[in-house]
């Protein structure tokens, strides 16, 4: 829901104190099943999407590509189809979605001056002039119009369970260069945001909006970041959610992060938005680095942070959290050390890892 209509899911003092029970099934009881999450690193069909029902996943949170689904300057050519797929399959599974809205297309890049090799910087450089941000504005229009409450999609699909889109996320990381070209610039995402979040109120006012996960180690500190948003005047009306990827090998490093975005939240006097954990995880193999836990203790980690940030959902205004990955990639499709191997399951095969168990334990599901 939009600023001064949000309503919270939130558990009484004796539901919280439930939390100090030790069994899975007792926990599964203290969150919504919204609250527990997964995003995928690769593209998800049916069989994926019907093993996250079996497991009772609450949300799935995926990338709503402009630069795919826009790929012509032609007014209204937008291909939806591959979306359409994980949208019908996530209701059908009573999962909600939660898109992040990323990338450019390359005609549009090419526009606003940026001429790279398709994929390059170029498709993760957003738009600044005027006419970018108006087919920014267009393109995230036609998304509402089309899966927000009453959209089209729903319409066209009446054989499926009508789960409408009420939460959207504005960009990637936009505090990391390496999701955010040619530099991260705060000024420059608030104008992204504010552009929007116009738009996409204009069309479902109670809607969500989410700012980009913030990451610990972007070019820009994420609470750097956040507070020199918060400076913009204004800028508060525009969002709902404040998104962040608290990556860290310790717990203690993990809860550092959240507590610092908070404190910077409670400064800003923003008693009303909420903390969305959009991206957390530990990986079970590959190269070694803090983040590779092994596959129990991969299993160990996703305990400890699904523990602790259910207990913090009051107290901390925690919305979501959502672990990376659904599944593990092969390793040279990343840069990123420890990313390919966070999975809850392997590249090929839908076999659960230990990490699997603990999750359900959360959320009930098998």
């Amino acid at each position: 829901m939009a600023r001064g209509m949000r309503a919270g899911t939130l558990g009484t003092a004796a539901v919280l104190a439930a939390l100090l029970v030790s069994s899975g099934s007792a926990v599964a009881a203290q969150a919504p099943r919204g609250f527990y999450g997964v995003v995928p690193q690769a593209d998800i069909h049916r069989p994926d999407l019907e093993r996250m029902g079996a497991g009772q996943v609450g949300t799935v949170r995926v990338t709503l590509p402009w630069q795919e689904i826009d790929p012509t300057p032609v007014p209204g050519d937008y291909l939806w189809h591959e979306f359409d797929q994980v949208v019908a399959g996530a209701s059908r599974e009573q999962i909600t979605v939660l898109p992040t809205i990323y990338t450019v297309p390359g005609w549009l890049a090419r526009l606003e001056g940026c001429d790279d090799p398709a994929g390059g910087p170029c498709s993760i450089t957003p738009p600044t002039t005027q006419f970018g941000l108006s087919q920014w504005r267009s393109f995230i229009a036609a998304a509402v119009r089309r899966y927000g409450p009453e959209g089209l999609f729903w319409t066209l699909n009446r054989d499926l369970p009508e789960r409408p889109i009420r939460a959207w996320q504005i960009w990637n990381e936009p505090n990391s260069s390496g999701f955010y070209q040619p530099s991260p610039s705060i000024d420059r995402y608030a104008d992204l945001l504010v552009a929007a979040s116009e738009s996409i109120r204009s069309i479902d006012p109670d809607a969500s909006v989410l700012l980009g996960g913030l990451y610990r180690e972007g070019a820009i500190d994420a609470t750097d970041f956040l507070r020199g948003l918060y400076a913009r005047p204004g800028i508060e009306a525009a969002f709902d959610g404040v998104a962040i990827h608290p990556y860290a090998g310790r717990m203690s490093g993990v809860k550092g992060q959240v507590r610092r975005i908070n404190r910077v939240i409670k400064s800003a006097g923003d008693d009303q938005v909420r903390i969305w954990i959009t991206e957390i995880g530990w990986a079970s193999g590959g190269r070694r680095t803090p983040l590779n836990r092994g596959p129990r203790g991969q299993a160990k980690r996703l305990e400890q942070a699904f523990r602790w940030f259910t207990a913090k959902r009051k107290p901390l205004g925690i919305e979501l959290v959502a672990w990376y990955a659904w599944r593990d990639v092969p390793l040279d499709e990343f840069r990123c050390r420890w990313c390919a191997r966070t999975g809850l399951f392997p590249t090929h095969s839908l076999e659960p890892k230990p990490a699997w168990a603990r999750f359900v334990a959360f959320t009930g599901g098998r």
